[in-house]
């Protein structure tokens, strides 16, 4: 549990590739797929990226463009963090990469925290501790997930299912006297094979024969994608994130009917709505899927605050709740105060 004060979030922005609307017959959809489609009268669709395109394309554009809207100088950035699964490289990371192309001083902290949605929570946490104390002025977190692994149609199992590649930016600032911001977050290794990547680290390291012609070609290759057990993650999901959303709400002495906004990161519909109904949410004001700009990972409370709640946030004083569960098996929770926020429109790199 941790409070954080004299830090103010000034502002959000995303990119985002264009919505693509395709037929299930087209990807070779099963017909019981397909009748559950026709029964939600969706079609599945995409954003995402070109094959050229990396992390670094999506959360450039979306940093330039918030900084040009709250006039901030790349001069007076002090710290870029980028929170990914999807670096465009393994070495360096990818926010010097960042630092550089955003015109941003040779001076200031750059560098990357591996990881999904429960990461981002870490994130802020990180950066509002880190200019708390004055001697930092101004931060850009980034993040947000653009994979080039297994999008094929196999992985569209679901009407609800969208490819959300994205790239999102927090722009925070010191501000003596600012609402403290409220953490809570938890870990349980013991879970991490409910969603993990085995192959890749120095347990696992990739093997020639793994890509083989014969072995590319087959779904469950270990090399080609992650692991993911999404009915043990979302009950570590219900099971533990009710527990950390009381503890920042107890701690900032606030009850759930004071949240103007909670954005829980995607993890299934019917565990959506569960928390929802565990936390006494009303619709309007919850908001895990964002059905237009799909399962962004680390970028996805950026996509629901822009989706649904920009207005509000852009228009005064506002609560926001921000939740998640992730890679390790990680989750978290933040209570942010914004007043004004700044929320540029989408950008959408075609």
């Amino acid at each position: 549990m941790a409070a954080v004060s004299h830090v103010r979030l000034a502002g959000i922005a995303s990119a985002v590739p264009p919505l693509v609307t395709r037929d299930y017959a087209d990807l070779g959809i099963a017909a019981d797929r397909m009748k559950r489609a026709r029964a939600f009268r969706r079609r599945p669709a995409v954003r995402a990226a070109r094959w050229e395109q990396c992390q670094s394309d999506f959360c450039h554009a979306a940093a330039v463009k918030l900084m040009q809207d709250l006039a901030w100088e790349p001069a007076s950035i002090d710290v870029v963090v980028l929170v990914t699964l999807t670096p465009d490289y393994p070495i360096p990371a990818t926010a010097i990469i960042l630092q550089d192309r955003l015109g941003i001083p040779k001076t200031a902290l750059a560098f990357d925290l591996p990881g999904g949605s429960a990461t981002l929570l870490h994130g802020l946490q990180l950066v509002g501790s880190m200019l708390s104390g004055g001697d930092l002025k101004r931060a850009l977190l980034l993040c947000g997930e653009v994979s080039k692994l297994a999008e094929g149609p196999e992985s569209i199992e679901g009407v609800e299912h969208i490819c959300g590649h994205n790239g999102g930016a927090f722009a925070f600032e010191h501000a003596p006297g600012a609402e403290p911001m409220f953490f809570h977050t938890g870990g349980d290794g013991s879970e991490m094979t409910a969603f993990y990547m085995p192959v890749g680290g120095t347990r696992c390291p990739p093997e020639s024969r793994m890509f083989t012609a014969e072995n590319l070609a087959t779904p469950d290759n270990p090399a080609l994608r992650f692991r993911l057990d999404m009915t043990r993650l979302q009950a570590v999901a219900l099971r533990e994130l009710p527990g950390s959303i009381a503890a920042v709400l107890a701690e900032s002495g606030r009850s759930i009917a004071n949240v103007d906004g909670c954005y829980v990161a995607p993890m299934g519909i019917d565990a959506e709505q569960a928390l929802r109904a565990r936390l006494g949410l009303r619709n309007d004001r919850f908001h895990g899927f964002t059905h237009e700009y799909g399962s962004g990972g680390s970028g996805s409370a950026i996509l629901a605050m822009l989706a649904r709640d920009a207005a509000r946030l852009q228009a005064g004083r506002c609560t926001s709740l921000l939740a998640g569960i992730g890679a390790g098996l990680a989750w978290g929770s933040a209570l942010i105060t914004t007043d004004r926020l700044v929320c540029p429109d989408f950008v959408e790199l075609a």
